[in-house]
């Protein structure tokens, strides 16, 4: 799986096949045809595997907060937000990536709502469920065009949608 990984992460899903994959990992190519017949069962189980990651670091974040304000709750998600695209910006390109090839291979809806569904139940713990859906996908958006920008966003880009979500009004 390690290998698999690593080359949705360095060269996205248009890079993945069984030959790559046993190249990176330096195993005959049965062994990875043995294991996962098609190209399909090999990117469900990589993505649920960096999924299963995400999930960890995100109860993780969502555990440590405790009982923030909604003004509180905005800086600590952009704080988020943040290190996100500092720190893992290969596995968010995947996961949009992941997003779109799912519009048109059903197939892989389930492994691309997974981030989104870890989303909603941490913030569930800090916000109605409502709230939750809207701030992930407030986050999501956050995240994809920040992805896609020549520069990175301001602190006041991150917050201010936030903001008009968890504060209005203030």
């Amino acid at each position: 799986m390690a290998a698999t990984e690593c080359i949705l992460l360095r060269g996205g899903i248009a890079a993945l096949s069984h030959r790559a994959v046993a190249r990176e990992a330096g195993v005959p190519l049965g062994s990875t045809t043995y294991y996962f017949a098609t190209l399909d069962d090999l990117l469900d189980a990589a993505i649920r595997r960096l999924s299963e990651r995400y999930t960890l670091r995100l109860h993780a974040w969502g555990a440590a907060l405790g009982g923030l304000s909604r003004a509180g709750l905005v800086e600590a998600l952009a704080d988020l937000v943040e290190t996100l695209l500092r720190e893992d910006r290969p596995a968010l390109v995947l996961s949009f990536e992941l997003s779109a090839a799912a519009m048109r291979r059903p197939e892989l809806r389930d492994a691309a709502l997974l981030y989104a569904e870890t989303e909603r139940e941490v913030l569930r713990a800090h916000t109605d469920e409502r709230t939750a859906r809207a701030l992930s996908r407030v986050l999501d958006g956050l995240l994809l065009h920040s992805l896609a920008a020549a520069a990175p966003p301001t602190r006041a880009d991150i917050t201010g949608p936030l903001a008009a979500l968890l504060t209005p009004g203030e």
